[in-house]
């Protein structure tokens, strides 16, 4: 019975570490939606995406790396989101 507790103890342990891993490196994102046809995601100057879809507009999404660099997309709306 003490075996079982204490590989249940440190099966715990490892499962929280591992949580509480991946909180640590996820990425904070920002999401933009309705972004207007032909917007620019600009970040210190830089270019880094264009919206470029039809009147409905689209979704930007800008996330910060780890590294301190950040990456941006933006993906077309089939229908504008509602408000």
């Amino acid at each position: 019975m003490r075996r079982y507790r204490f590989s249940l103890g440190v099966a715990l342990a490892l499962a929280s570490l591992a949580v509480a891993g991946t909180k640590v490196s996820a990425e904070p994102c920002k999401i933009g939606l309705n972004v207007h046809n032909h917007a620019w995601i600009v970040f210190k100057h830089k270019k880094l995406a264009q919206c470029v879809s039809g009147p409905a507009g689209c979704k930007c999404v800008s996330c910060w790396n780890l590294d301190g660099s950040v990456s941006s997309a933006c993906f077309p709306l089939v229908a504008p989101a509602p408000k």
